[in-house]
């Protein structure tokens, strides 16, 4: 099974025409509710700007400390990634674990950008466009996540750490795995964001520990499907 060389450069495409939405989205701004323009107004939460009625302009949670129990969530489930790229390395022919880490790497490196999408969202749920631009944000990085991170490993595999006998099936595996990595580092991430309540402490750690899971996962399925050289079993 063999496929199309061309599947890779339409990953990267894809990559470049969504990089600008991937943008526009992680930097828009963020809406409780939907209220009429008009003077700032105060509230317990800080003073709400014209125009940006859901968005507090001197309070954003990174004051508000995490609990004993989110901080021993945090770094339980960080340990996650490090299985994966300790069980990629048993579940292929590829026993180094310096291999199945760089291509951990390069999956989330390749992916990071798609995945912004997965954690864009409002602080409250809103109506009009802005719940329709975070349904087509969430939408977007579900498509475009698990092939660009798939791409990043596989092209890292053949590479640098020796060719696929068959390559076709070794980023089939890995777009498998970065699949699967994506719904289990969603999950995560969203159990993390309940645990910490209203703080926003560590946030950018708990989107690097989802990321973290979709490219173990890629190396996982790349692995798992025969990705980098392997020894010939009827060779005597």
């Amino acid at each position: 099974m063999s496929l199309p060389c061309s599947t890779p450069a339409v990953s990267l495409l894809l990559l470049c025409l969504l990089a600008p939405v991937a943008q526009a989205a992680s930097d828009a701004p963020l809406r409780r509710d939907v209220e009429p323009r008009g003077a700032p107004s105060d509230s317990g939460e800080g003073t709400r700007l014209p125009g940006m009625s859901g968005v507090p302009a001197d309070s954003d949670g990174k004051d508000v400390p995490l609990s004993a129990g989110a901080w021993a969530a945090h770094g339980g489930l960080a340990l996650l990634p490090l299985g994966g790229i300790w069980g990629a390395s048993r579940v292929g022919g590829d026993t180094r674990l310096g291999a199945t880490a760089s291509e951990t790497a390069a999956g989330m490196l390749l992916g990071s950008m798609p995945a912004r999408l997965l954690f864009f969202r409002p602080v409250a749920p809103s109506r009009g466009r802005w719940m329709e631009l975070e349904v087509a944000s969430f939408g977007a990085g579900l498509v475009l996540t698990p092939p660009l991170t798939a791409l990043g490993t596989w092209g890292m595999g053949e590479l640098a750490f020796g060719r696929s006998r068959d390559r076709g099936d070794a980023y089939l595996g890995a777009l498998g795995g970065a699949a699967a990595g994506m719904l289990l580092g969603v999950a995560v991430h969203e159990v993390l964001v309940k645990l910490s309540g209203p703080s926003a402490r560590l946030k950018t750690g708990r989107q690097l520990i989802a990321l973290g899971i979709i490219g173990a996962g890629a190396t996982v399925g790349y692995q798992w499907a025969g990705g980098g050289p392997r020894p010939d079993r009827h060779t005597p």
